[in-house]
Parts: C-alpha cells; structure tokens; sequence
C-alpha cells in the first residue's frame, strides 16, 4: 500500500511540472557536442535511448542537457549514486530535475508516471523493466513526446538508438602529479530506422568546465589541461 501511495504522490509531482513539459516539437536540442552522432541532429520525441560503456551515466547526463537548458523537466530514476553537482557541470538544470529512487516501489509504474509529463526520463542501470511493459511505456512516450534514456544495455527492447562509449582516457595527470580534469572518449551509435546508420564522435567526456567538447580534427592537447611545473632538482654537494 505504501508503494502505491507512493507511485500517486509522483504522479501529482509529474502533473504539476506537466504544462512544461508537453511541447509538441519533433525534437528537442542537443548539447553541440552530440548532435553529429543524432540522425536529426537533436533528440527525437518518443524515442528510447540506450547509453553504455566506461562512463555511460556522464554520457545520459549530457544527452538529458540539451532539452533541459532549453527548459526542458528531467526525471531521473534508480541512480542514487549521481552526483547532483556532475549533472550541474554537465548542464542539467538542477531547478528542473527529479530524482527518484523507486526501490520497494512498482519501477514500470514509477516511469509511466513520468513519461509525459518531464521530458526527459534517465533510467538507472539498476532498474530492470519487464518487455511487456516496455512495449506500453513505448507507445506512451510517443503518444505523449517523452524521450526515456536507459543506462546499461543497448540491446534492451525497444531501444532505438544505442550509444556505446568504446575508448575512455582520462587526461590531466603528469608525471606522478595532477589532478584528473578531462577525459577523451570515442562514442559509437547503434539503432533502428534513421538510426540504422553507425554513426562515432571522438569528444572529451566530461571536458574541463564539466560539459563535453567535440574533438573533430582537433588534437587532444589544445583542450588538455595544463599541469603544474615542477622546480627543477639540484644535487647539493
């Protein structure tokens, strides 16, 4: 009973932040850094995305910034250990998201309380859906213009466009000193329909100020931090 109470409550949170939330444009903005790896160019309304590999969560989260600068709601579900102040960087609008954790709770019926109503919904690798219900929170999404980003698997059902992070380095260390300020990334995509098409983007993930920055033709270095001269050491007879 608790549970169900709960779930009610969420969707009386959901239906406040409604009105914002059901624009019907084909698609929302993407951060500059992704839209090359986006058949549009931007994040296409009813779809469900699927993001995987080393990182996979920073990748969510900067696929959720773009809609959510424009005045976009984002949800996120079952991740308890996103960093509030990492979503900031990655430019979610913090005023603009809720973050749920629905352990003990109905998960499927926790999402279709969201999905049209915010925008944008982040399921947390942890949360495991059934395909029947899957199938209904599809056809909701693209009924009602939601976007459902799913962290883990690309070969969830119903996914229908898959981004794997294939290369990770993260970049600020010297020699035996430094702090870690950026990390390179290679992003290849997987999909359906328009999506069908591989498509890869090498960018930094998260870049120094937080958001990502597409590398294209550029080298690592111009966007590297710099690290900290070291004196040099003499032998003192």
């Amino acid at each position: 009973m608790a549970a169900a109470e709960r779930v009610t409550d969420l969707r009386l949170v959901a239906d406040k932040v409604a009105p914002l939330a059901l624009a019907r444009e084909r698609t929302m903005p993407l951060l500059p850094a992704l839209t090359s790896l986006f058949p549009e160019g931007g994040l296409r309304r009813g779809s469900m995305v699927a993001v995987g590999g080393v990182g996979a969560t920073s990748l969510a989260l900067a696929v959720a910034a773009g809609p959510s600068a424009s005045g976009s709601w984002t949800a996120v579900v079952g991740d308890p250990g996103l960093g509030l102040a990492a979503a900031a960087e990655s430019g979610v609008v913090l005023e603009r998201m809720l973050v749920i954790d629905p352990r003990g709770q109905d998960a499927a019926g926790v999402v279709a309380a969201l999905v049209g109503a915010v925008d944008v919904v982040v399921v947390g690798p942890g949360v495991r859906i059934r395909p029947a219900d899957v199938r209904r929170l599809s056809s909701r999404m693209r009924e009602r213009g939601s976007v459902l980003i799913r962290i883990g698997s690309l070969d969830e059902p119903g996914v229908d466009i898959g981004l794997r992070i294939v290369e990770s380095e993260w970049t600020g260390l010297g020699v035996g000193h430094g702090l870690l300020r950026a990390r390179q990334v290679r992003i290849e995509t997987q999909g359906r329909g328009s999506a069908a098409q591989p498509r890869g983007a090498a960018m930094l993930l998260p870049g120094p100020q937080g958001a990502p920055i597409a590398l294209g033709e550029h080298a690592l270095g111009e966007h590297a931090p710099e690290t900290e001269a070291r004196p040099e050491l003499r032998v003192l007879a």
